[in-house]
């Protein structure tokens, strides 16, 4: 046997040689996670099954790929993988979440800028899968709606994010609402915050949400959150190009719960007031591809 120091990759993890000897269907998911929480606590709830995968992945290499490799120089060099990304966890964080329906990360960009720490991520598309570990060196969980997944998610974290999905409620959509199984995926959100009663849920969907089967949709939820689960909600349709100063009519509404038992001055919660839109389509698109841009506009 050859005895290297072979370099390894989170990507090995898709090789169809290694799909046979998967220990888990969330291999990738479970040793990200554990790595991008191994300077901390957390760590804990994901060891024991990271750790199979880990050793797993060893033996493999040294069976099939006839390559000897220590257990402690895999980790390190996945560790520092995982860590050498465009958005890394800031060092100081001073709260925890976990990021659902994530898509390619735009809650979690949004929460690491204030000081947040992801702990737990979910999004079962392929491709937002592979541009989220891009972006943040970590692997999605898959569908959330199987138990599996649900059981995967650590105790303890201060805001639930959700995009859950708008296909159900949208006007570009069959607007079936709950009708629709995505439409349902609320419900699996409601079982998450009664298991691990977070301090805040953060939750954002299309702005024809609150009109959608005449408001009994928005209200349903808004009820569920207020009277089922006793959160104070506030809510607000915002605009991309009012509130996050992009060059895009892009209307939310973004809905904010506090458990106030855990909150105590929920009550003194605002929405972010507008700011003055500065940048337009041109600080967007890449340098020399406008005159590009605006000729395939011309012509459309």
């Amino acid at each position: 046997m050859k005895a290297v120091k072979e370099k390894i990759s989170i990507e090995e993890f898709d090789g169809k040689n290694y799909q046979v000897k998967l220990v888990e269907p969330y291999d990738k998911a479970l040793i990200t996670h554990y790595l991008h929480n191994y300077r901390n606590g957390v760590s804990k709830h994901y060891k024991e099954d990271a750790v199979k995968v880990l050793e797993n992945f060893v033996e493999y290499k040294e069976n099939e790929e006839q390559i000897s490799i220590l257990a402690e120089d895999a980790l390190q060099q996945l560790l520092f993988e995982v860590e050498n990304v465009p958005f890394p966890t800031p060092e100081n964080y001073t709260f925890k979440f976990i990021d659902l329906f994530a898509g390619i990360g735009g809650f979690r960009l949004a929460m690491q800028n204030v000081g947040g720490k992801c702990v737990f991520t979910s999004e079962w598309e392929k491709g937002a899968q592979k541009t989220y570990r891009h972006n943040f060196g970590e692997v999605p969980f898959g569908d959330i709606t199987q138990e599996r997944v649900k059981n995967y998610i650590p105790q303890e974290f201060d805001i639930l994010c959700a995009g859950f999905p708008c296909q159900a409620f949208s006007i570009a959509g069959n607007r079936k609402g709950f009708a629709d199984t995505r439409g349902t995926l609320f419900f699996d959100i409601e079982q998450i915050v009664v298991k691990h009663k977070p301090k805040v849920v953060f939750l954002e969907n299309v702005k024809n949400l609150i009109s959608h089967d005449k408001g009994n949709t928005f209200k349903t939820i808004i009820d569920t959150l207020e009277q089922k689960l006793g959160y104070k909600v506030f809510t607000k349709v915002l605009n991309s190009m009012t509130h996050a100063n992009i060059p895009q009519n892009r209307e939310r509404i973004f809905i904010i719960a506090f458990d106030p038992n855990q909150v105590k001055n929920y009550a003194n919660f605002k929405f972010p007031s507008e700011i003055k839109l500065t940048k337009t389509i041109h600080d967007i698109l890449e340098k020399g591809k406008q005159a590009d841009n605006l000729y395939y506009k011309n012509i459309a």
